[in-house]
């Protein structure tokens, strides 16, 4: 199928901010997204999504259908922070043998970028985004004292200075950090833009009660307040409770998103309260709005949205993030689906999309890491260049889509602009200089003419050589994917499916990893049980082939492990297709299919 080309409309607002390499959004190709999974209520009339995929490719795809349509956008973009992000995962059950610690990390995403590339990064997509909203819509934009400045000025252009509505200071007032140079920095800034003069503003109160749990209160819908609260017993008191009308300055704590022991807590980097989105959610929105998050982490806006009868769209190109964002949302609709109610105006189902194709890597950091460490690439932070190689600089392209002649002209004026980092080695006949070190560019796939391209246009001086990871792969070992062993077979008319055993390559790589820091020697990591690494279990007991639909879920709670066996019974006889998805605690995945006769 043909990409289609969507045209953009240009920023109105002033002043501008300029940078190196700025250029308008003037058209985007359409991309076609695939459905993959489905969870919920499968005969719902609308489903929310969840889109796994690079958000400028995701955001491309909705306006074919959403233009105009979001009535609250939120994001929480990356805030180049100079930070590697992991994700803290624990094994389920007991502490496995042989190992010191049962407590792994996995790195998400990196927030290191350069500053011109992350604006035009930025500034592409509050331009789709600005096209998404409806005519009543907001946009919400949180960020910290990395870019703040930055987002404020690009967010005037694309919007209009006269279009933002609030700057929030969001105080996280348990989370206090020292600063021996300084005050500690304990808030962040959330800004909030308008599309038009007339948008969605509802008032919120918040109560200044100290003393009730937040899960004794009772919260009223019409009056937006709190109206009594439970005792120890159960048993309602009423009390006079203190509230105000929310202000710019938000006093929200951490504790629930970074305490183990908290209902709220994933494990995740950079999740954010719910109570804070909720927040949100409820001033610039209402009952049966469309609400948008496109670097949905760990899913807290789309949570948070189902929770409030909000119908939702989310998206993120780290695998992870749908991984925990998918469950999330399973259990929270589990629960929904079994207390529904008929004033309900949110959707009770969401299903799973691919925008593009990422089979070989779960995210692209994992990918940079993956293809460097096989290429024997000693990693550099903080410049241009990914790593070093034989005297060579490294720089690694995107490896979910293929080089092209833009990247070129990038790496060409990166090179021009950093030649004082080249040593020169001597001098050609004709007396120009040759340079001891080199450039190599490592992809995924090129431009038919791309290498001729680099050949006419490099006036550098600079030896710039490209290796292309797929006619190298056979060369490279790529990620082992789990191997498990599943007995799924018909007995006295019902489905029995049963783990025998599973194994992760990955998962076990890193633990031994972890074995040598703690023992500083190298120790064979044990699983005395296989359940004990399986975060979750999916099966659909009829599946077509190609959207795959949960039937029976295993979401084991925390420290608890999967039951391994499951049936079902089928109403009419007949040959199924049955499909098992197993995810890891990592977040790798297996699946595998079995056909039966009922």
């Amino acid at each position: 199928m043909k990409n289609q080309s969507i045209t953009i409309a240009q920023s109105k607002g002033r002043p501008l901010l300029q940078w190196v390499g700025k250029k308008p959004l003037e058209s985007v190709e359409f991309y076609p997204a695939q459905e993959k999974e489905i969870y919920g209520d499968k005969n719902a009339r609308d489903f929310g999504k969840l889109f796994w995929g690079d958000n400028l490719q995701v955001l491309s795809h909705l306006l074919k259908e959403y233009r105009g349509a979001i009535d609250l956008i939120y994001i929480d973009p990356p805030f180049d922070s100079k930070a590697d992000y992991v994700k803290r995962v624990q094994l389920r059950g007991e502490r496995m043998e042989g190992t010191q610690q049962s407590l792994i990390e996995e790195k998400q995403y990196t927030d290191i970028w350069e500053k011109d590339e992350y604006l035009q990064f930025i500034y592409e997509r509050f331009l789709l985004m600005r096209e998404l909203l409806s005519d009543s819509g907001s946009i919400f934009v949180h960020v910290d004292w990395h870019k703040s400045s930055y987002i404020r000025l690009i967010l005037d252009e694309v919007f209009g200075a006269d279009r933002f509505v609030n700057e929030i200071i969001w105080h996280y007032a348990d989370n206090f950090q020292g600063n021996v140079r300084g005050f500690a920095t304990n808030h962040n800034n959330i800004f909030w833009y308008s599309k038009n003069e007339s948008y969605t503003a509802n008032k919120v109160m918040v109560d200044l009660g100290k003393t009730i749990k937040r899960d004794k209160r009772v919260w009223s819908r019409e009056k937006q307040t709190l109206v009594a609260a439970r005792d120890e017993n159960g048993k309602i008191i009423y009390q006079d409770f203190t509230e105000k009308k929310a202000d710019d300055v938000w006093e929200i704590g951490q504790s629930s998103t970074t305490k183990s022991a908290s209902a709220e807590y994933l494990g995740y980097p950079t999740q954010k309260p719910e109570a804070l989105l909720e927040r949100i959610i409820r001033a610039a929105s209402n009952e049966g709005d469309l609400v948008a998050d496109f670097f949905v982490g760990s899913g807290t806006t789309c949570a948070v949205a189902q929770k409030l009868g909000r119908k939702w769209i989310g998206c993120d190109i780290n695998l992870g993030a749908i991984q925990t964002s998918t469950k999330r949302l399973n259990q929270i609709i589990a629960g929904q689906l079994e207390n529904r109610t008929l004033d309900f105006r949110g959707s009770l189902g969401f299903k799973v999309f691919n925008v593009n194709d990422y089979d070989v890597f779960k995210n692209e950091l994992e990918a940079k890491e993956i293809v460097m460490e096989m290429y024997g690439v000693e990693p550099v932070k903080r410049t241009y260049f990914d790593g070093i190689l034989d005297k060579n600089f490294v720089k690694v392209m995107p490896l979910n889509r293929v080089l092209n002649k833009m990247d070129i002209r990038t790496l060409l004026k990166t090179v021009s602009e950093k030649m004082d980092t080249f040593t020169v080695k001597a001098k050609s006949k004709s007396g120009e200089p040759l340079y001891e070190e080199g450039v190599l560019m490592i992809c995924s796939g090129m431009e038919l003419d791309v290498l001729d391209f680099l050949k006419k246009e490099n006036k550098t001086g600079v030896r710039i050589e490209v290796r292309d990871i797929l006619i190298d792969k056979q060369n490279l070992i790529f990620k082992k994917k789990p191997e498990a062993r599943i007995d799924a077979q018909m007995k006295d008319g019902k489905l029995i499916v049963e783990l025998k055993d599973f194994y992760s390559p990955i998962l076990m790589r890193k633990l031994e990893i972890e074995n040598g820091k703690a023992l500083k020697k190298a120790t064979r990591a044990k699983v005395g049980d296989f359940k004990q690494i399986i975060d979750s279990v999916a099966i659909d007991v009829d599946y077509d082939g190609k959207l795959f639909n949960a039937e029976k879920m295993d979401l084991p709670e925390r420290g608890e492990v999967i039951a391994a066996k499951y049936s079902w019974d089928y109403a009419k006889k007949g040959k199924h297709c049955i499909a098992v998805k197993i995810i890891d605690v990592l977040g790798e995945e297996y699946f595998e299919t079995f056909e039966v006769s009922a």
